[in-house]
């Protein structure tokens, strides 16, 4: 069955949640870096969870057209409005204690266990300038010029910045594997570790070289043959060196290095060692169904050559490798340039996956000749909490939120923190003064990070903890969780945050 996506714009789907007379739909902006919730009604009082029936699409779908619509006029601070059936708003809220956008506490350096060399790369977040978004948690960014740091990346200072802010699963594993990695001129490579800015010692995200090109899913280049070569080279390097199982070669993970004209693989957020085995959801290292990367390659380059359409409707896992191998099925799009004839591009493939079936297969990654190997994640680091949940403790947290594109002041340089450089030591200074120990973190909140509920004696009521990773295909339901009393949400009963549309 092809998968339905959502029809919401830039927006990310989060969560769903449905009660007696309403939906309230979580949506993720990227732009903002917050969740945003849309209650609309529920004429009908329908309760369904399968993923994918209209009952959870069309109230999503409306969701994102309404957040579409009215976000950019809304006040920066929203993280919630009521929609009525036409999609008109009728109220809204800047309330931080109904701000589900998950809150993550990052771990210090010395938890990942890198090499040395690697450990002491670092640079602050407030370090960092943002230039442009790219897609969800990744932005273009350039150092602070500074007698620790400087550019390297051949007098250009710009890098790409990758963050965590709603789960340290896949960057764990990325970090581990781009950390321990040797140079390859075919895969991208660390620079730098990035850490917060309130303690200068939990890492947030990391920097890799910025490479000035477009990903092969929105250049479409003319596709050469020494490109393919080295890709299998490559994919022969990580697999049968190190162990390591890339799981989604794919256009949008692959760009041409102008400097070099040399194909650059990235994005090993998916990545896993081969015999490791997925525990407690999908997020974890592990086999993602069939995802090897010969599969990979093959039905990557199939695409690039015939532009087929339909596989748009289809996750890689999905996709039966026999299907694509037939040279008929190989007919190369009007539109599409080679540097060869499409048999020669062919050939070289099929001669390559051949041999690479017919040869000794690893079933463990210590069984490679180079393995790599890292610490497990600590159980710490599985904790989700959010917004409200801290803000009803008095507890901090790490800020993300950013202005919107339409709204930034082209005269201030915005930090990779979201806020304005000019205002950074200023909040800095309050984050200082304000911030509570450690220490002071209550039993009741502990409990509430794990998904459960407080004590009797304490007084406070579970609420929902959002813990679904954005980037995730699956959607995780916050009815299936904890849930807060129903609410309605008028501008009467809350006239400070909230106005008619």
């Amino acid at each position: 069955m092809a998968w339905q996506p959502f029809d919401i714009g830039r927006f990310h789907y989060f969560s769903h949640a449905w009660l007696l007379d309403t939906h309230e739909v979580g949506l993720y902006d990227p732009e903002t870096r917050r969740v945003i919730t849309v209650t609309l009604p529920n004429p009908d009082g329908h309760f369904n969870l399968d993923d994918g029936e209209p009952d959870d699409i069309t109230p999503v779908n409306k969701a994102g057209a309404a957040l579409i619509a009215h976000l950019d006029d809304l006040p920066p601070e929203t993280v919630g409005l009521k929609i009525d059936e036409a999609g008109k708003v009728l109220s809204f809220w800047a309330d931080p204690e109904r701000d589900w956008t998950p809150v993550l506490d990052h771990l210090a350096v010395e938890k990942y266990q890198f090499p040395p060399h690697m450990a002491s790369k670092t640079v602050l977040r407030s370090e960092l300038t943002e230039l442009r978004r790219f897609v969800v948690n990744v932005d273009l960014v350039s150092y602070t010029a500074s007698p620790s740091i400087r550019p390297h990346n051949k007098g250009d200072n710009r890098y790409i910045f990758k963050y965590a802010i709603h789960t340290l699963i896949p960057i764990w594993t990325e970090l581990q594997i781009l950390a321990r990695l040797p140079p390859h001129p075919h895969r991208m490579t660390l620079d730098r570790l990035v850490l917060d800015e309130t303690t200068g010692s939990r890492v947030v995200g990391f920097t890799t070289k910025y490479i000035d090109s477009e990903t092969l899913d929105k250049s479409r280049p003319p596709f050469k043959l020494k490109w393919l070569r080295q890709l299998m080279q490559t994919v022969d390097d990580l697999n049968l060196r190190h162990g390591i199982i890339h799981q989604d070669i794919a256009h949008r993970n692959l760009l041409i290095d102008p400097e070099t004209d040399s194909i650059v693989l990235f994005d090993f957020n998916t990545a896993y060692r081969v015999g490791v085995k997925k525990e407690g959801g999908l997020d974890n290292e592990g086999k993602w169904g069939e995802r090897d990367d010969v599969k990979g390659v093959l039905i990557f380059l199939y695409e690039y050559i015939t532009r087929d359409p339909a596989l748009k409707l289809y996750w890689l896992h999905m996709l039966d490798e026999k299907d694509f191998r037939d040279p008929a099925k190989w007919i190369k799009h009007p539109d599409v340039e080679l540097d060869d004839d499409v048999a020669e591009f062919y050939c070289e493939l099929m001669a390559w996956a051949r041999s690479r079936r017919a040869g000794e297969q690893l079933t463990h990654y210590t069984e490679a000749p180079e393995p790599l190997d890292w610490p497990s994640l600590p159980e710490e680091a599985r904790l989700i909490d959010n917004v409200a949940n801290r803000h009803k403790e008095g507890l901090p947290y790490l800020h993300w939120t950013r202005p919107l594109l339409s709204k930034l002041d082209p005269t201030r340089r915005l930090l990779a923190t979201g806020r304005y450089a000019d205002d950074e030591p200023v909040v800095q200074g309050l984050k200082q003064r304000r911030r509570p120990s450690a220490a002071t973190t209550s039993e009741p909140a502990k409990k509430r990070l794990r998904g459960g509920r407080a004590g009797k004696d304490d007084g406070a009521k579970g609420v929902p903890v959002v813990a679904r990773d954005v980037a995730r295909v699956g959607r995780t339901l916050r009815s299936r969780q904890a849930t807060p009393p129903k609410r309605r949400i008028s501008t009467d009963s809350n006239p400070d945050l909230s106005a008619k549309a």
